[in-house]
C-alpha cells in the first residue's frame, strides 16, 4: 500500500480527507437503502466520496487490491478537487440535479396537489451536471489503466453512464465517449488544472 500512501499524502496537501469503509458505516447502510434497489453492488463494488470522506467497500478488498485502491483514489480525487473548486455545496447540488428537485413535493402545504408534479423528478432523467463531473473522473480511470487496457476501460466507463448503477445518468453513449476522450486530451496536454494535477500526483506515487 506504499503507492496508495504516497498518493494519499500528496492529495492531502491539497484537500483534507479521510478514509472509511462502507461495511463499517451506518450512514452508508442507510444510503444503500435508498440506492440499493437500482445499484445492488453499491456497498461492495463502488467507492463513494461524500464531503471529505472517501468510503471504500471494505478493508479486505482495500488491502488485497492495492492497485485498484490507488486508481479509485485518483478517481475520487478528481471529485474532491472539483468540489473544492466549485464549492462543496454547488458540487453536491449539481451532482444530485435534477433528481434533487423531487424534494419540491414537500411544498404540498403551499402548492397543494400541484406539488405532486415534483415526483416526476424521481425518474431517471439524464443529469448533465453529474455527467460533467463523472466524465472527468472516469477520464482518470482510463489514464491510469495499463496502455493495453485503456480501450476496454473506456468501453467499461461508457457503459456505466447508461446503466442503472448510475440511475441512467447519461444514456447517450457516443456523447459520453467523446466527453471522456476530451478530458483525457486536456489532462495529457496540461490544459485542465484538476485533471493534470491528479494525473501528475498519480504518476509520481507510482514511479517513486
Amino acid at each position: 500500500m506504499e503507492t496508495f500512501e504516497r498518493l494519499a499524502t500528496e492529495l492531502g496537501k491539497h484537500v483534507p480527507f479521510r478514509i472509511r469503509f462502507k461495511d463499517e458505516s451506518t450512514e452508508m447502510e442507510v444510503l444503500d437503502a435508498f440506492v440499493g434497489w437500482y445499484c445492488p453492488d453499491f456497498m461492495t463494488d463502488y467507492t463513494t466520496v461524500i464531503g471529505s470522506t472517501i468510503y471504500f467497500p471494505n478493508r479486505y478488498d482495500f488491502s488485497s487490491q492495492p492497485h485498484r485502491a490507488v486508481r479509485s483514489l485518483a478517481h475520487e480525487a478528481v471529485h474532491m478537487l472539483d468540489a473544492q473548486r466549485y464549492s462543496n455545496i454547488l458540487f453536491s447540488l449539481g451532482y444530485l440535479f435534477p433528481q434533487l428537485l423531487v424534494l419540491g413535493v414537500f411544498l404540498f402545504p403551499l402548492l397543494g396537489l400541484h406539488a405532486l408534479w415534483f415526483l416526476l423528478f424521481a425518474l431517471p432523467i439524464p443529469s448533465p451536471i453529474r455527467f460533467y463531473f463523472e466524465s472527468r473522473a472516469y477520464a482518470l480511470d482510463v489514464l491510469t489503466a495499463e496502455p493495453e487496457d485503456q480501450a476496454d476501460t473506456l468501453d467499461w466507463a461508457v457503459g456505466h453512464f447508461a446503466s442503472w448503477n448510475y440511475y441512467r445518468m447519461w444514456p447517450f453513449e457516443q456523447w459520453t465517449e467523446r466527453a471522456i476522450r476530451y478530458w483525457i486530451k486536456r489532462a495529457e496536454a496540461g490544459k485542465d488544472p484538476v485533471l493534470t494535477q491528479v494525473l501528475l500526483m498519480y504518476e509520481w506515487a507510482v514511479d517513486n
